[in-house]
């Protein structure tokens, strides 16, 4: 086997592998790379494996974090997945030991991994991916629901609610007015404009902007994102004056919908924190809890002067301490402008 640093030249082949993956994610597509590298400057080491005949056996994504710990890796950052995709257990160790290797001694690595199977009980406070397998057609779902679910999405509709779904730079900008101030309302520093529409532009046909309006106001917008037959939702948001109209129903409906239109069999409602509020939304359409497996990987010398790798999983404590709740309400009491303008500048550390 050997590994070596992907380049441009192999993005395509890099995304006929994580395509074909069965774990593979939109995030690992080389487009997250590309956008990352063009909105923020981050240095990304992608790793190849190849077998004897040439053939890919298992890809890694990595990022370097910019802030004060300088020899930080993590695979990846700005969403919820990005560990090694691999034809087997040895190969996947492989490229975590080459990642370690190339970036030298006392580097901490952050690997974002997800269980492959849904969890009969998760604990009370547990990350989970929330994920829902689609049918072969958008009635076929619309069915599937219950009737007062069914009832929610007709709402929307009777309230005179549109959707637009695309991909453009309008549409871009319409979802970024809309999660900016989302963000700016939940205490959070939202991404750079820049940034969305990077990603936007590098997954091309592979992403979808939906935006809900009411009359000619956007008061709802999502961005989607594709590999293979899995779509997963990294960024979605209402306007709270409008939630009394349905907006979040008619949102995910559309996104659903054209997820099926695509030939995804599989959508990832994202990261949500099991027992509360975002897990029963996404709950209810159907879709199922997988454990989320973040862990920091060290390799540490010992005293025969070998090395050993050392992994601690990373525990999300939902509880806040009282200065981030402080820093939370001021915010929060920021205009719109300021906190799009030094969240941007923040958001990428």
């Amino acid at each position: 086997m050997n590994i070596i640093h992907a380049q441009s030249r192999d993005s395509q082949r890099w995304d006929d592998y994580v395509n074909a993956h069965p774990e593979g994610s939109p995030y690992h597509r080389y487009a997250w790379k590309a956008a990352m590298a063009q909105a923020y400057g981050l240095g990304c080491d992608y790793y190849i494996a190849l077998d004897n005949d040439d053939r890919i056996a298992g890809v890694m994504p990595t990022a370097k974090v910019p802030g004060l710990a300088r020899r930080k890796l993590c695979a990846l950052p700005y969403c919820d997945l990005g560990a090694p995709l691999a034809d087997s257990s040895s190969v996947a160790d492989a490229l975590v030991e080459a990642a370690l290797a190339s970036a030298g001694p006392g580097t901490t690595l952050e690997l974002r991994a997800s269980q492959t199977t849904e969890q009969a009980d998760p604990e009370p406070g547990s990350k989970v991916r929330m994920i829902l397998e689609l049918p072969p057609s958008a009635d076929a779902l619309f069915e599937g629901f219950k009737s007062k679910h069914r009832s929610q999405i007709r709402k929307a509709l009777k309230n005179g609610l549109t959707a637009e779904t695309g991909n453009n730079e309008r549409l871009v900008d319409e979802f970024h007015a809309i999660y900016a101030r989302n963000m700016r309302d939940l205490g959070s520093p939202p991404h750079s404009r820049r940034w969305h529409r990077e990603i936007a532009k590098c997954y091309g046909d592979s992403a979808t902007v939906a935006v809900v309006r009411d009359g000619n106001r956007a008061i709802g917008a999502a961005i989607v994102l594709r590999a293979g037959t899995r779509a997963a939702i990294p960024w979605a948001s209402t306007l709270r004056e409008f939630n009394h109209l349905a907006p979040n129903m008619l949102l995910y409906w559309e996104v659903l919908a054209a997820c099926i239109h695509h030939g995804c069999t599989q959508f990832d409602f994202g990261r949500s924190t099991f027992g509360e509020g975002t897990y029963r939304f996404k709950a209810q359409w159907g879709a199922r809890p997988i454990p989320l497996d973040w862990k920091t990987v060290n390799a540490v010398a010992t005293d025969s002067g070998s090395r050993q790798t050392i992994c601690k999983p990373i525990k999300d404590s939902s509880q806040r301490s009282s200065k981030i709740a402080a820093l939370e309400g001021l915010w929060r009491r920021m205009p719109v402008w300021l906190s799009t303008l030094t969240g941007s500048l923040l958001r990428r550390y």
